[in-house]
């Protein structure tokens, strides 16, 4: 059996199993493709305009997509079909919680396997704090145990807590904490999580008659203290009690004896002349950096020798900082093709030339670049990445050209001097807030190539007066133009109203459509919050 709607790229999907409704918002499938399973969820076709479902699936994609840990689920792609939108993540061959501890509750009985399970838990949450996201939603329907080896997998991020999406998160009511209940999300931290999984831990103490030892049972009482100032205060803290506290004795008295003798054997060792010898060698493994050529006091990394290509990877700090489109190095001369993350990040460098023949910038390369004025990204470069030249507060000039077909999510965000922005003919997607806080930005041209305006691009522009949106956008994020406190016209080409979420937070604003779509408009959600004139 197949199912139509389910394609990755232009791969069928083969469906082998219909795994119900997971609540009451989605469908979920168990697909094959290209030979591999993967768990299928799927928008219900009657929400699939429902921007507050659409922007929680975006959300859940976006958080899983960005955390990499053997105990969260993997998440894969996400997608649209004519059911509405889906996501694809790795299909975890095993039971819920729920499920083992009806078919193996005596599996738990065993302390090894339910402090496993308590330590597993824990490390996923970890991972999902660390990367400043709230679960939200732990439930035993939502931890699953591998079928090899029992190992856990946190799945279902769609309620989780995360500073972009806020107003996407949910809670279990019989294991949320008491400020979830009350709403209080504005109080929501780590300690939220750490409230559910003391109360997941007395569930499976009490479902599977587990004897837990007193030092356990002291731990999850603390975790589950309904005032959030008496519990633990972060994950690690009660990783440390569940897997350090009986032994914290002995491993500082193995350690004191450890560092005493190996102080004696160093002090003897100190005074040979292998010490001696061993001591140069070191000097000079230590002085060799993670760059292969330095040129004009620029650091440049081999790519390939077959090719003769360079990474910029940054160099010393300079006011001036030009990156050589050829370097020299050996006989050879390697071009420059692209410029590692974080390379220039944070630097006091007044400007930047980069050369012709680059086709990557990475992520954050020129973050936090304070003083530089201006930026010419030249035609070569294809792809910026993520908070490439976030927070340039004084820069005055930009220009890039169309082979960049998607400014990534923060790419120009708090570059506080722009004054006008053209972006060029060919790109097609604005990511998500790649030019919020451009406070000083009064004049904006988009191109008739441009089909997406992610959530939040123009964010507290708060001098923008007038924005033209051309007939190709199909799809306008929420937030768009909210703080743009000087914005007093927009010119939207389509003929067709685009399904909008808020994207206006203040009144005043005329917005001018097509002939004959005034009425189109005025029906169409959250446009009608503007003056509507149809004179275009």
């Amino acid at each position: 059996m197949r199912v139509d709607s389910c394609t990755l790229g232009n791969k069928d999907a083969e469906e082998i199993k219909r795994l119900g409704v997971r609540g009451a918002t989605s469908n979920s499938y168990l697909v094959r493709i290209e030979g591999r399973e993967f768990f299928m969820k799927q928008l219900r076709s009657e929400l699939k305009d429902d921007w507050r479902y659409r922007s929680a699936y975006q959300k859940e994609y976006e958080v899983g997509r960005s955390i990499n840990d053997k105990y969260i689920v993997k998440y894969e792609s996400i997608d649209e079909n004519a059911d509405g939108l889906y996501i694809l993540m790795e299909h975890v061959n095993g039971h819920t919680l729920d499920e083992k501890l009806v078919q193996e509750p005596e599996y738990f009985s065993r302390g090894d396997n339910f402090e496993k399970l308590f330590i597993q838990i824990l490390k996923g949450l970890k991972a999902l704090h660390e990367a400043n996201v709230a679960y939200m939603d732990l439930k035993p329907d939502n931890v699953m145990l591998t079928q090899v080896n029992n190992d856990v997998k946190i799945i279902d991020l769609g309620f989780c807590f995360a500073d972009a999406y806020s107003h996407t998160v949910g809670c279990s009511y019989e294991y949320a904490a008491p400020e979830l209940k009350d709403g209080a999300l504005e109080r929501v931290d780590a300690r939220t999580d750490i409230y559910a999984v003391g109360r997941l831990m007395l569930y499976v103490k009490e479902a599977a008659c587990v004897n837990v030892p007193k030092r356990l049972q002291r731990i999850i009482d603390r975790c589950i203290q309904p005032d959030m100032q008496n519990r633990y205060a972060k994950v690690d803290e009660v990783l440390m009690d569940v897997t350090h506290r009986r032994k914290w004795l002995m491993r500082l008295t193995i350690a004191s004896v450890l560092t005493l003798s190996f102080a004696l054997g160093f002090f003897t060792f100190s005074k040979t002349d292998t010490y001696r010898f061993a001591q140069l060698e070191l000097k000079w493994w230590f002085r060799q950096p993670a760059y292969d050529i330095c040129y004009d006091e620029i650091y440049y990394r081999i790519l390939s020798e077959d090719s003769l290509t360079c990474m910029a990877v940054g160099g010393r700090e300079l006011r001036d900082l030009y990156i050589h489109e050829e370097v020299p190095h050996n006989g050879k001369t390697y071009k420059t093709v692209a410029i590692d993350s974080e390379a220039y990040a944070g630097w006091t460098v007044q400007s930047v030339y980069i050369p012709d023949g680059v086709r990557e910038i990475g992520d954050m390369a020129f973050n936090r670049c304070h003083e530089v004025l201006s930026l010419d990204i030249p035609e070569s470069v294809e792809r910026i990445g993520i908070k490439c030249f976030d927070d340039m507060k004084a820069m005055r000039s930009l220009s890039f050209s169309g082979n960049i077909k998607k400014i990534s999510h923060n790419a120009f965000t708090s570059c506080r001097g722009l004054k006008r922005l053209t972006i060029p003919e060919g790109v097609e997607v604005l990511g998500l807030d790649c030019f919020a806080h451009c406070s000083s930005l009064e004049r904006l041209s988009l191109p008739s190539t441009l089909s997406t305006i992610s959530r939040g691009v123009f964010w507290c522009c708060t001098n923008l007066r007038e924005v033209t949106i051309p007939a190709s956008v199909n799809t306008i994020g929420e937030y768009v133009f909210f703080y743009c406190d000087s914005l007093t016209d927009v010119y939207n080409h389509a003929q067709v109203p685009q399904v909008v979420p808020p994207i206006f937070n203040k009144t005043g604003i005329t917005l001018h459509v097509p002939e004959g779509t005034e009425e189109a408009y005025r029906q169409s959600g959250n446009w009608n919050v503007a003056k509507i004139v149809s004179d275009l």
